[in-house]
């Protein structure tokens, strides 16, 4: 569709012209004023060009009867990563629009880590011409750290590049917080760089405070998601950053909500989702269940639609996105009930898009470039890749362990038990050995090895509380998604891991040498060209492999896909080895 004169549009704005859509006796919730009133909302082309009383004048090529429905603008998610879908960018757009999502600040992180900038244009490509609005950040940080080998490298130089681009918002959630503090040169080089396109800095800050909040708040970063605690929330809002809450998966929004209920003015407040998996999505909803659990919780629903509308277009400078008003983009929701969050009619850029939770247009599907799906470059895994030689033939060992904490007991926070899962600790346990074999158990072995094709690097470890039996394999591996395979049995372990390798990416879970469920993820290890549906009964027969294995999964993440992010305290696993994350090192596997 051909973008229309401005002419035309104040012509449609004063009755000269005919609307295009006009969507009559709703109940319109004005995000500036907090009001809910009746009236009509006339759109041409892909703008609203009136609010108000019905008028003989406007005539319209196509009437919506509202019949009193709650008109509110389209969802706006300023934080998220597609790839966490495990589908394309497309596929996502089909799954997403029903729930009322019109515009998306995906960072690619992901993928970048795997294909770098080629990887960044495959998602750009796969985003143009859908009814969803997706604008990317690029990623500041590829890789993570220098205790990864990642696909790429995104460099200064890079960034300063891309952020030309028109698909691009911003700067990618700034993960590298040690190296903003300790002054890196990259890092300030990246920060200049996005201070220099005046580029929204998104931020990456679990638990800093005082002076360390203060120094990083300094070096740019305006918004951050990392927020488990109502402290966390409300030291940050009070420094100025827009702080972003995730759903119930990974925090407890009552107590969030009763933290807010005693600040005079939470304007910088944002509702995010960062990660929503498959089954997630297919069976909850994306950001519109984010809203219904903090209205649940007891957020104003005024608030709570503020929050993922006009709060995060301010964030993210887009001033023609947020609210439903004249010259705005026309996305708009409507709902059956505030409270209840029910979304009933979706329209994007002017045009119905989505009715009672289906799509009422075709989105065509899709083919990111052949070179996405030949990213996982390594060889069939032997037993003998597996087989680790321990210091005695028969006795006891005592290893370094990747600790689990056993599963939060005593408490019903989501946001406590995801973090006590989270922040693992560096261990020691004992290990039976018999026969020159070890005998696992409650400690696992594990390995990662670098799927990159670059040098093949193997990285052995322990990890204690994990699982009781069986392996899983995961080329969702955060952030540089190497190959890592986690089990109690060798043969398991083969056979998990080759299943990965034979469908170029995804997750495996073995037991007894019985397969019992395979996400084939082809698309840089991370992405299906499946339908979402597919997938996410995929993911949920993984979830069901996870439980009769005795894995710790959690809703939000299976928490293997997070055991090699070397940035999250206090112990991972890399293609380099086990990596001491609060003292930057290395350490052997077996205590000397």
């Amino acid at each position: 569709m051909m973008q229309a004169l401005l002419t035309d549009y104040i012509s449609a704005a004063l009755g000269k012209r005919k609307l295009t859509l006009l969507i009559h006796d709703v109940s319109l919730l004005n995000v500036f004023t907090g009001e809910i009133y009746e009236t009509s909302i006339g759109i041409y082309r892909d703008k609203i060009v009136y609010v108000g009383p019905s008028d003989p004048q406007h005539e319209s090529l196509n009437t919506i009867e509202a019949e009193h429905k709650i008109a509110i603008p389209g969802l706006i998610d300023s934080h998220l990563h597609i790839e966490s879908s495990m589908v394309t960018p497309s596929k996502f757009a089909a799954a997403a629009l029903p729930h009322g999502l019109t515009t998306a600040f995906a960072d690619p992180h992901e993928i970048t880590n795997v294909m770098g900038r080629e990887g960044l244009q495959a998602m750009i490509q796969d985003s143009r011409n859908l009814p969803m609005k997706i604008f990317f950040y690029v990623p500041t940080c590829v890789p993570e750290s220098n205790a990864v080998t990642s696909g790429a490298e995104l460099t200064p130089s890079d960034i300063d590049e891309i952020l030309d681009r028109r698909e691009i918002w911003g700067l990618g959630e700034v993960m590298d917080y040690p190296g903003v503090l300790n002054e890196s040169d990259k890092m300030m080089r990246i920060l200049d760089v996005g201070k220099k396109h005046n580029a929204v800095i998104d931020g990456h800050a679990p638990l800093l405070s005082n002076s360390e909040l203060n120094g990083y708040i300094t070096a740019g970063p305006e918004a951050d998601h990392e927020n488990f605690t109502a402290a966390e929330m409300v030291t940050k809002m009070r420094l100025g950053m827009y702080v972003k809450l995730r759903g119930p998966y990974i925090l407890d929004p009552r107590k969030f909500v009763r933290r807010m209920k005693s600040i005079p003015n939470a304007s910088n407040l944002i509702l995010c989702t960062d990660d929503v998996m498959p089954d997630n999505l297919s069976k909850s909803g994306h950001l519109d269940y984010v809203c219904r659990s903090f209205i649940d919780a007891g957020m104003d629903p005024v608030d709570a639609v503020k929050s993922v509308t006009l709060t995060p277009a301010q964030h993210m400078r887009k001033n023609q996105l947020g609210a439903i008003a004249p010259g705005r983009t026309a996305d708009i929701v409507l709902l059956d009930d505030l409270k209840k969050f029910n979304i009933q009619l979706v329209v994007a850029k002017g045009i119905p898009v989505a009715k009672d939770g289906k799509l009422l247009v075709h989105i065509k599907s899709k083919r990111i470039h052949t070179f996405a799906e030949n990213t996982v470059k390594v060889r069939a895994i032997d037993l003998q890749d597996l087989y680790v030689h321990p210091p005695l033939a028969e006795g006891y060992v005592y290893v370094n362990a990747i600790d689990l904490s056993k599963f939060a007991r005593g408490t019903r926070d989501s946001g406590e038990i995801f973090l006590n899962l989270l922040l693992t600790k560096l261990g020691k346990a004992k290990v039976k050995v018999s026969k020159g074999q070890l005998v696992l158990g409650e400690t696992a072995l594990v390995f990662v090895f670098e799927r990159h094709g670059k040098g093949g690097g193997r990285g052995l470890g322990f990890v204690r509380n994990l699982m009781k039996s069986g392996a899983i394999a995961t080329t969702v591996a955060h952030d540089s998604h190497n190959l890592l395979v986690v089990g109690t049995d060798l043969k398991d372990m083969q056979i998990a891991a080759n299943l990965v390798i034979e469908s170029h990416g995804g997750i495996a879970a073995v037991q007894k040498q019985q397969t019992l469920a395979w996400i084939k993820l082809p698309i840089a290890g991370l992405m299906s060209d499946q339908s979402l549906e597919h997938v996410s009964n995929e993911m949920l027969a993984l979830r069901r492999a996870f439980k009769k294995m005795g894995a710790i999964d959690h809703p939000y993440m299976p928490i293997a896909c997070l055991l090699a992010l070397s940035v999250i305290p206090h112990a991972r696993i890399t293609d380099k080895g086990i990596f001491d994350v609060d003292n930057q090192k290395f350490v052997e596997p077996f205590v000397r």
